[in-house]
């Protein structure tokens, strides 16, 4: 009977949601015990400079962590995209448990499994510069009271805390998200390159309000403010030491030519050009759309390209696609 496998499939689908709502229950619970706690005492510093990076997939946001993590000296610890409003360490460390029951089940996580559960206990390790980031989230959702208050809980508390905004122009977003669905590029050659994490947004919709916010037209993120302009970043040395400047790092530049194996590299090149990422058109790769009706749909959003030009200046060419 056809019906039998979508039916077993269904319950096991019930029966995880129902795990996970048990265990998201008693992490409440748990959370709230030990918030009273961190509230009333004097905790220690655990991270000497924490950095929050928050962007849209394909805006270089692992080339940037990767970079950033290479310009830090001392114990420099990193999540990357990580979940909204929960625990990150808690978060990588079932993922870690998951894949221990079922070895099939893929992934960028460290095997570092007792670190993890540690950090997830609260019992943090001494850090110099904590570096986590958020990907395709709602620019909204990084002002959430609830979560903030649970900062310590979760993180440990932090002597400077940044928020550092990832930019890429809109056309080579787009175009790179639409190239990324085609190959199928990513761990499970399953997500939608053109879906993000909103109920109610679009993927043209979601760069617009992160425009705003890197515009200080918005001012959801709370923390230091340091904008990042990925075509600057590429392109310019001096750009990318007054990043550097602004974190209080030590400029070397190192890991700048890195390809990351992330998502499978980048959406055109793939990792072909790991140490030679300098050599990869970054800001070419609308042309190759530029006749494509869905790429056309997505920059006809209003406010696209006039935002674009507050933050990127003319790029060449561009013009051509409003003709």
């Amino acid at each position: 009977m056809k019906s039998a496998p979508y039916f077993i499939s269904g319950i096991k689908r019930l029966q995880s949601k129902i795990r996970l709502s048990v265990d998201a229950l008693q992490h409440e619970i748990e959370d709230e015990l030990k918030l009273y706690k961190v509230i009333n005492e004097e905790a220690l510093i655990t991270n000497q400079k924490e950095i929050r990076v928050v962007g849209l997939r394909r805006s270089g946001n692992h080339a940037i962590m990767n970079w950033l993590r290479k310009q830090h000296a001392g114990e420099v610890f990193y999540i990357n995209n990580a979940c909204i409003k929960v625990n990150p360490f808690r978060q990588v460390y079932k993922e870690q448990v998951r894949k221990r029951q079922d070895p099939s089940i893929g992934g960028w996580r460290t095997d570092n499994i007792e670190r993890w559960r540690r950090e997830a206990k609260g019992d943090f390790v001494p850090k110099d510069c904590l570096i986590y980031s958020y990907e395709d989230q709602p620019i909204t959702a990084f002002s959430d009271r609830t979560f903030e208050r649970r900062h310590d809980l979760y993180f440990g508390r932090s002597k400077v805390r940044y928020d550092l905004i990832i930019m890429r122009d809109p056309f080579n977003l787009f175009a790179s998200r639409l190239r990324a669905n085609e190959r199928g590029q990513t761990v499970d050659d399953q997500m939608d390159f053109m879906k993000v994490k909103s109920r109610s947004l679009s993927l043209p919709q979601l760069w617009q309000d992160y425009a705003q916010e890197y515009l200080n037209e918005t001012n959801y993120l709370q923390n230091i403010k340091v904008p990042v302009n990925y075509n600057r970043w590429v392109l310019d040395r001096d750009y990318r030491s007054q990043i550097a400047e602004k974190l209080a790092m030590d400029f070397t530049d190192a890991g700048f030519n890195d390809v990351m194996t992330n998502g499978g590299g980048s959406s055109f090149d793939g990792v072909n050009l790991n140490g030679k990422a300098s050599e990869m058109l970054v800001l070419e790769r609308w042309r190759k759309f530029s006749t494509d009706e869905r790429f056309k749909a997505m920059i006809s959003y209003p406010k696209i390209r006039e935002s674009s030009t507050k933050i990127f200046g003319h790029i060449p060419g561009i013009e051509t696609l409003y003709e």
